[in-house]
């Protein structure tokens, strides 16, 4: 974990206290790197994770760690359905972003159910990626 690394100010009143800190859970590394970087330019803290159980694991050893969750759909060990269930049997406050090449009817269902703050489609436009997280953040304490 590099906790320590450098983020500049985003323009939001919550990233004056501190960067946004989000978790991204991608076993596509290109993606994640292509996420990673977006998010870092913006300001973010962004850390990322290959596995749905490497990431519950992350947000359950200290669940006000990060602010945001965004994570793809078909994961090894732990899907992202599996992985928002687990999260939403903790204390976790944050917003919950999936992003996936495609979810069935029942899929997008269950994660309405967990009250998902966004559903994207792959592939999404990076300008409107950014737009939606920047929407999310104005809305947080």
């Amino acid at each position: 974990m590099k906790h320590s690394e450098k983020a500049t100010s985003h323009t939001s009143a919550h990233s004056e206290q501190k960067p946004l800190r989000v978790l991204c859970a991608e076993d596509n590394e290109h993606l994640a790197l292509v996420i990673k970087m977006a998010l870092e330019r913006s300001g973010f803290f962004v850390e990322c994770v290959d596995d749905g159980r490497v990431a519950l694991d992350r947000i359950k050893a200290d669940v006000d760690f990060f602010d945001l969750l965004i994570t793809d759909h078909r994961m090894p060990r732990l899907s992202g359905l599996h992985l928002v269930q687990g999260v939403r049997g903790t204390s976790y406050r944050g917003k919950i972003v999936v992003h996936s090449s495609h979810l069935e009817n029942a899929e997008l269902a269950a994660y309405r159910a967990l009250a998902v703050d966004h559903v994207f489609t792959k592939p999404v436009a990076m300008p409107e990626f950014m737009r939606v997280i920047r929407q999310l953040i104005v809305s947080m304490p």
